[in-house]
């Protein structure tokens, strides 16, 4: 992680149920890597603001790049890049949980595109938002602008089953079956599966791929275990389950994975 790189978690109590951390970081492309950033797919949505400092986003999958400067990533399991324009790396942003946009819209989320410009979806507050930050000095009281928008963004909604699923799975791993969640929730596997793709935007399987990858990538990176270890330790059948998985998800094998992580910067931990 890069030095400049501050965070901060919410101060609302509700608000701490949705978002992991808000985070900023403002220094030079020479003091990181220069290159593409790869960003391995995890399960959760992340918001960033680039000031006059835009990125180039790569979507590998769909093969379509975008300018940004403000925008909303969904979930997904697409190999994404992300490269800086500029000589400047300025960003104000957040971390949130996979169903917190669904607090913030009524659209179903699987209809939103997969990178989603926030003055598209949100009009004028986003507008707002910006001329605001703007007059911010400090990360701290950028934090509390963004504290501040999302407040004024939510809805008064109920999301209960499906944040329980969430929790159920995050839980678990990643590691239990679309069936038995659905019974500790409360409602059949099609209709929970429904909830799924309006709610978080990604089939539930897909979510528990990215969860047992986040697991495991959280292990290549923070622990000595071996591939091996890692293999069961993340609820893989076998190491061939658990490579061919990950290559599919990443395009890397965990041993390239690995071997890479230092290149995994500021947006990705």
């Amino acid at each position: 992680m890069a030095q400049d790189f501050i965070i901060q978690k919410p101060a609302n109590r509700f608000l701490a149920t949705l978002v992991d951390y808000y985070f900023f970081i403002d220094t030079a492309v020479e003091a990181l890597n220069p290159s593409q950033e790869y960003i391995i797919p995890f399960p959760r949505i992340t918001f960033g603001y680039f000031f006059d400092h835009p990125f180039l986003v790569t979507n590998h999958d769909l093969d379509a790049s975008v300018t940004v400067d403000m925008v909303i990533s969904r979930i997904s399991a697409h190999k994404i890049t992300v490269q800086p324009k500029t000589g400047r790396i300025k960003i104000i942003g957040a971390h949130l949980r996979s169903y917190t946009l669904a607090y913030m819209t009524e659209k179903p989320i699987n209809d939103l595109p997969w990178l989603i410009d926030t003055i598209d979806l949100f009009g004028q507050k986003a507008i707002s938002f910006k001329q605001k930050i703007k007059r911010c000095d400090r990360p701290e009281q950028m934090f509390r602008e963004v504290e501040e928008v999302f407040l004024e963004t939510l809805l008064d909604r109920n999301l209960s089953r499906i944040t329980r699923a969430v929790e159920i799975i995050d839980e678990h791993a990643g590691n239990i079956k679309l069936k038995s969640v659905a019974g500790q929730v409360g409602i059949s596997e099609r209709g929970l599966r429904e909830q799924f793709h309006k709610f978080i935007g990604c089939a539930p399987k897909v979510y528990m791929q990215l969860v047992k990858l986040k697991r495991s990538v959280y292990l290549m990176r923070y622990s000595d275990s071996n591939l091996t270890g890692i293999t069961y330790d993340s609820h893989y059948f076998d190491q061939a389950h658990f490579i061919n998985t990950v290559r599919d998800i990443t395009g890397k094998s965990p041993k390239d994975l690995r071997k890479d992580m230092h290149n995994f910067r500021f947006l990705q931990f």
